[in-house]
């Protein structure tokens, strides 16, 4: 329960500083010093590839993938996503949402909030098909449209159900832009 209060904070947390900014511009953004709102304009597709359930039920633990798309039309520096986390146990996640992008010289911090559909398979019971995801992804702009990281997603049903134990999967990304 910490775990999730800390994240949809910080997350909050992250959006309300970004409002707090003059304006974005469609491609510029806007800047405080050093960091950066970055506004929309390129779409991102991200893939990545780690392992989902790496915090709890360690049996369950299994090799995962995931494919997102940001759109780059923002309004202001929020943007839609939509997205999919597989493992090899036949678990799917689909999920839509949020997003925002925060910058620091090369680095960039991606917040998403999304609801979706979770599929078990033989993967680890979140208590029901209608779940909530959290990530953060750190990445590091290559050049170009090019950007690599690392991501922590949590997914859970915020006590929807009567079983909520919650995930976390831990994945390496790329995201190529277009």
């Amino acid at each position: 329960m910490r775990n999730r209060l800390a994240v949809s904070l910080a997350s909050a947390l992250f959006l309300w500083a970004a409002s707090c900014m003059p304006a974005a511009a469609e491609s510029g953004g806007a800047s405080l010093g050093p960091f950066e709102v970055l506004g929309g304009g390129t779409h991102y597709l991200d893939v990545g590839a780690g392992y989902f359930n790496v915090r709890n039920h360690f049996d369950k633990r299994s090799p995962a993938g995931r494919i997102e798309l940001r759109i780059g039309k923002k309004i202001a520096f929020v943007g839609p996503a939509a997205g999919l986390v597989a493992n090899d146990d036949g678990a799917r996640y689909g999920y839509t949402g949020i997003y925002a992008d925060f910058a620091y010289g090369n680095f960039v911090l991606t917040p998403l909030l999304a609801i979706g559909a979770y599929h078990r398979g033989n993967s680890v019971d979140l208590g029901g098909p209608f779940e909530f995801r959290e990530s953060l992804e750190l990445a590091y702009r290559l050049g170009g449209r090019f950007r690599a990281g690392i991501s922590l997603a949590h997914i859970s049903n915020a006590n929807l159900y009567r079983v909520n134990p919650g995930q976390q999967d831990l994945l390496l990304t790329l995201a190529i832009g277009f």
